[in-house]
């Protein structure tokens, strides 16, 4: 394919691994420093993909096991992938993490040069491995990845620490080594984030790869 032709197809990557292993942080800043090469990029959360909740009273969406692959509506992210793959923009959904389920509006999400699809199980479904031009699985220590988890959980989405606490021990842990882990084998490469700083050797390598892309 000719670069011509390359620069009418975004470049798209999948980036999974478990819950407070960084991959969100890591995602963003793909995009900020492929921006700063000129090459624009878009993020698709899976975290906006869970399944609304809405026939469930409010307890019952709180002990809800948002960590299960089935928790997430994989068919509607399919077709907004393919949907941004093709050019055109999307209405993505917005989750509402204090209500446990979806907000009425949505947002506006439109096609880049760069589209990274980001979550639990973004290297899980075959037919989103079949979209992506390279892969990535970010995973951290145990400790670190709790902690992370426990103050999102607490400042973000209204649980407090014996909740965020409970939630790691039934269902966050359990399904990250049934379910998130084996994922890792799908991936052309992984990270593993030691400390608090950005991995600079693989933002480096993943932006020299698309900018590469577009040449």
């Amino acid at each position: 394919m000719n670069s011509a032709g390359k620069k009418d197809k975004p470049f798209i990557v999948g980036i999974a691994g478990g819950s407070g292993s960084g991959k969100t942080t890591f995602s963003r800043k793909v995009v900020e420093e492929c921006a700063k090469v000129g090459i624009n990029g878009q993020i698709l959360s899976l975290d906006n993909y869970y399944r609304p909740l809405h026939h469930l009273c409010l307890e019952e969406r709180k002990t809800y096991n948002f960590d299960h692959p089935d928790a997430i509506d994989f068919a509607l992210a399919h077709e907004h992938l393919q949907r941004l793959a093709a050019g055109d923009a999307v209405e993505q959904p917005i989750y509402d993490f204090k209500a446990h389920t979806r907000k009425a509006e949505t947002v506006t999400c439109r096609p880049a040069q760069l589209i990274v699809v980001e979550g639990l199980y973004a290297l899980h479904p075959p037919e989103f491995l079949a979209f992506y031009h390279y892969r990535i699985f970010v995973s951290t220590g145990i400790a670190t990845a709790a902690l992370r988890r426990i103050a999102r959980d607490i400042e973000e989405r209204g649980r407090d620490v014996e909740g965020a606490k409970h939630q790691i021990l039934t269902t966050v842990l359990p399904m990250y080594e049934n379910h998130v882990k084996p994922t890792q084998k799908n991936a052309h490469f992984s990270i593993n984030w030691v400390g608090e700083e950005i991995p600079e050797k693989a933002t480096e390598g993943l932006v020299r790869m698309v900018r590469d892309f577009f040449r």
